[in-house]
Order: C-alpha cells, then structure tokens, then sequence
C-alpha cells in the first residue's frame, strides 16, 4: 500500500472494501493499487483508494458497480 497516487483514483471507505475491489478488479484482469487517502480528499476521516490506469476508467467504473461495491467518489489525475 502506498500513499501516492498513480492514474485514476476510486475512493473507497474501508481496508477490507478496497482489498475486495482490488480482487473483483483482478478477476478481470486490471491492475490496481491500494492506496491510503489523504482525509482532506474524504471529507469523513481516513479512507483508501485503488489507483488505477486512467485508461481503464470506464472498465473500473463499471466492474466496481456490477459487483456493488461502494465507491465515494472518482478523481482523475487533474482532480487531485
């Protein structure tokens, strides 16, 4: 787990959601990495994210939500 951010950002609440969306995203063969989250960016304390490829966006945006896992919020790299 790192605390810089790479790409695309799927803010995510806890350790044990954001280790599960790393694995649905696996499964579908997309790389992502755990990152921790500033709480400035959450607005609600502490949180972590997947960082991820920009141009794999749509795919993450649409496998996240097929497998119901909650996302906060999406930033790309100009976001943050």
């Amino acid at each position: 787990m790192h605390e810089q951010f790479n790409g695309c950002v799927a803010m995510i609440g806890s350790m044990t959601q954001a280790l599960r969306a790393q694995r649905v995203l696996a499964n579908a063969a997309l790389r992502a990495e755990i990152v921790k989250a500033d709480s400035a960016l959450t607005r609600r304390g502490c949180a972590y994210a997947l960082s991820y490829s920009c141009n794999q966006d749509n795919n993450v945006r649409t496998i996240l939500e097929n497998a119901g896992i909650r996302v906060r919020g999406f930033y790309g790299e100009g976001d943050l």
